[in-house]
Order: structure tokens, then C-alpha cells, then sequence
């Protein structure tokens, strides 16, 4: 994962300018293919974002049987060197309500034993006021099925606690989960490899998100000979 904040800054003007339900503003990254850099985008944006918060910035794996945005910030991750350790989980299931399903539901606790944090949790990074999420899959069983809900409950809730939500979406190839949610968001940039995706999927992305109720806010074009930046519109 790379730091790519310098090369957001484009990208960053385009989505203040994003008109915001209520609340938090709350922008979602996603890619058509695999290996598009799309979470070293959306912790970058993340940071941006951090800087210039008063309340803080949520950056949610919804990948979350991956975890791979928390271990980059965890002991020996990427960005650990630039911020630090992260702090202790706080869970991040708001008013009791989430935005994933699991079946079959995880047991309860044991009796007596103290309530922790939940499966689904949040942590600080270093002094920031950046936090990352994690899923804390092992409490699960093996053959336990997670899937992302549609509705918006969750995402109101959050929006009230952060100044930013920022989404990190798997790629369409491998999962529809940013589809099931993207109805939630103020708006969802597409990341793509400019020297790898065909214009095509990248067409084809747009349209899924914006079949499904969402608002897409342009292209960031990763891994080009230039920087990293936004285009007003999906070429193809």
C-alpha cells in the first residue's frame, strides 16, 4: 500500500464539492478489476482528510473479511512509521445497528462474562484523528456467511460521529458490496490503472453504481506516468 496524498489533490477539491445528505460527508472508492490500488487511494484520501478534520474520519474496510487497510497501520504496516501504533478497538456497531448480516449469528458470550468491543470495531491512529476499522473475524466460525446490508440506518447514525466516511469497496470482479451500499453514499470515485483497465469495465462500474442508486464522482487514475488524478468524466 502506498502513500498517495500528494497526488489527491484534484481528487480532494472534486469531492468537497460533493453535495452531502446530512451530517458527515461520506465518499466510497471503488475499482471494476482487482490490484487497481484502490485502498491505497482511499487510506490516502483518508489522511488528506484527517488533517482537516474537527471531528474525526472513519475509514471503513468493507472488505471485511480481508482486513488488509487495518494491518497497514497495525505493528509493521505501512503507514506506521508515518503515525504510529493504533489505539485500542471501540466498537463502531452504533445505537446497536450495523450495515452487515452474518449467518449463522455468532453465539452470545458466555454469562457473566464483561462485554468487549464487539465484532465490528474502530481504532485510532496515533494522535490523528483518523481511525481504521477492523472485523474481528476469528471470533466467527468457519463456515459462518457475512453479507452487506442495503440499508441506511447505519450510515445515518455514522454520519453524526465523523466529519468524513470514506469506504474502501472491494473490486466489482470480486464482490458486490459496494453496489449493496453505494445508494448510501454522497458519491463513489472509481478507481482504475490507466495502463491496465479497459475502458469498457470501467463504463461497465459506472453503470452498476448508478443502477443500483448510487452517484459517481469521476475517475482517479492510478498508476500512470503523471500523478494520480480525477477526470470530470467516465471515458469508453
Amino acid at each position: 500500500m502506498k502513500d498517495l496524498r500528494k497526488d489527491l489533490t484534484e481528487t480532494w477539491r472534486v469531492a468537497t464539492r460533493a453535495p452531502v445528505d446530512n451530517g458527515g460527508r461520506m465518499i466510497m472508492f471503488m475499482s471494476a478489476l482487482e490490484g487497481e490500488g484502490t485502498s491505497s487511494v482511499a487510506a490516502s484520501f483518508a489522511m488528506l482528510a484527517a488533517q482537516r478534520a474537527r471531528k474525526g474520519v472513519w475509514l471503513v474496510d468493507l472488505n471485511l473479511m480481508g482486513g488488509r487497510l487495518f494491518k497497514a497501520f497495525d505493528r509493521g504496516g505501512e503507514f506506521v512509521d508515518t503515525y504510529g501504533q493504533v489505539g485500542p478497538a471501540h466498537n463502531a456497531e452504533t445505537a446497536g445497528s450495523s450495515f452487515f448480516s452474518i449467518s449463522p449469528p455468532p453465539p452470545p458470550p458466555p454469562a457473566g462474562q464483561k462485554k468487549d468491543a464487539g465484532l465490528f470495531v474502530m481504532h485510532r491512529v496515533g494522535d490523528t484523528k483518523l481511525l481504521v476499522s477492523r472485523f474481528r473475524k476469528e471470533r466467527l466460525e468457519a463456515s459462518a456467511q457475512v453479507r452487506i446490508k442495503t440499508g441506511e440506518d447505519y450510515w445515518k447514525a455514522v454520519r453524526e460521529i465523523a466529519d468524513w466516511i470514506i469506504v474502501d469497496a472491494p473490486a466489482l470482479e470480486a464482490s458486490p458490496a459496494g453496489l449493496a451500499i453505494c445508494a448510501q453514499m454522497d458519491a463513489t470515485a472509481l478507481v482504475v490503472r490507466a495502463d491496465k483497465t479497459p475502458a469498457t469495465e470501467v463504463s461497465r462500474l459506472g453503470q452498476e453504481i448508478e443502477g443500483h442508486g448510487g452517484t459517481c464522482m469521476g475517475v482517479v487514475l492510478n498508476a500512470t506516468k503523471f500523478d494520480a488524478r480525477i477526470a470530470d468524466e467516465i471515458s469508453g
